[in-house]
């Protein structure tokens, strides 16, 4: 939107009223732009022409300064603290600032906004009418402030990101989403992804050959950063040609003292949820894997049973697994977006932590979420 701004008629017309000096003249008029969005100039204008009591004067040409915007921002803190000297306090000025400020918006609009004295604090209907539209542009000037530092803070170079395996299926993931956004907002960074064990991806990361990394189960290493992203559900299952399936089954569902050991496939790495289940029954290590893929192609073997997501378990209809209705069942393990602790404000970090977690402003990491750094709550 462009806002037209007209000169003044010749200088014998200056005894004439404000509303009289300004006219709508071709050839004499200019244009400036005053914001990317800025619907709320018209708003303003209007909220003040349709105001009661309203009266024509030079607020008919009017343009927005950077007092102007100033005055209104004290105006609507005046407002929502209900009084000039709490408005003085919120805003840490002198109440004498505030008041000139008061006043010289009411000169500049040329309306009342608001009763003030030893009655009290009220509004007028002018002054309500423009609180409403000076709102709006308070908060779109701040949104557009937003946006511009967010484009001012290019994302360039390159970001390194390091995944455990099968992700990709978990319906709670973002992972796909997160990586879409980095494409389609941030084209020219360039972008390596690497599927590493649990056991050895935080080392990876402190050892500064990642940037970022999402992983469960983690060891909460000094000086990583991590926050929560998503959780995963895991079951106990066994393929259900195993020969002594049965036998399994009625010792997982009637857990006793003479119960026989259970063939199991243990994971290469320390998963506390996965130690709860086996210290829970008679299982015996058979075999062991150091992947969700290896741990579900021993299953699928029939080697014995094992922990598996299900929604990778899911995707195995070609080995038919079944889940055991393991009583302590499901088994909820937390995935967490990683990073160094002194890369957790860098723009490629934060822009990948916020499009994992779904944040739609431009947040600092950690709203909405469990911050830890180093194994301690931060």
């Amino acid at each position: 939107m462009r806002v037209r701004t007209c000169k003044p008629m010749e200088p014998s017309a200056s005894s004439l009223p404000p509303s009289r000096r300004y006219r709508r003249s071709a050839g004499r008029c200019n244009f400036i732009n005053l914001t990317p969005n800025p619907r709320w100039h018209y708003r303003l204008i209007r909220a003040i022409i349709l105001a009661p009591g309203y009266k024509e004067t030079a607020m008919s040409a009017l343009q927005l300064s950077n007092l102007d915007v100033k005055q209104l921002r004290v105006f609507a803190a005046i407002v929502e603290h209900e009084g000039l000297s709490a408005a003085a306090s919120a805003l840490g000025v002198d109440l004498t600032a505030i008041s000139r400020a008061l006043s010289g918006l009411e000169t500049r609009l040329g309306i009342r906004l608001c009763q003030r004295g030893r009655s009290g604090f009220a509004l007028t209907a002018q002054g309500k009418a423009i609180y409403q539209q000076a709102r709006r542009l308070i908060e779109e000037l701040d949104e557009f402030e937003t946006s511009a530092r967010i484009v001012s803070q290019t994302v360039k170079g390159r970001l390194r990101i390091g995944l455990i395996d099968n992700t990709l299926s978990n319906p709670r993931s973002r992972v796909v989403q997160a990586l879409q956004m980095v494409a389609r907002t941030h084209s020219e960074l360039f972008l390596e992804l690497s599927v590493m064990p649990p056991a050895t991806i935080e080392i990876a990361l402190r050892e500064r050959q990642l940037d970022v990394a999402v992983t469960a189960q983690p060891g909460f290493l000094s000086p990583l950063s991590y926050l929560p992203a998503f959780s995963e559900r895991s079951g106990l299952y066994i393929a259900r040609a195993h020969p002594d399936r049965a036998r399994i089954e009625a010792a997982i569902t009637e857990p006793g003292s003479d119960a026989q050991p259970i063939p199991f496939i243990s994971r290469r790495y320390k998963m506390p949820t996965f130690d709860r289940l086996e210290q829970a029954y008679p299982f015996v290590p058979v075999a062991s894997a150091d992947g969700v893929e290896t741990a579900a192609t021993l299953i699928a073997a029939q080697f014995g049973v094992g922990v598996l997501p299900d929604h990778y378990a899911g995707l195995m209809t070609d080995f038919d697994l079944v889940e055991l209705p393991v009583p302590t069942a499901p088994l909820m393990l937390t995935f967490y977006v990683v990073c160094r602790s002194d890369a957790a404000e860098e723009p490629t970090t934060r822009m990948f932590q916020r499009f994992l977690l779904g944040q739609a402003r431009d947040k600092p990491p950690g709203a909405g979420a469990d911050h830890i750094v180093a194994g301690r709550d931060k």
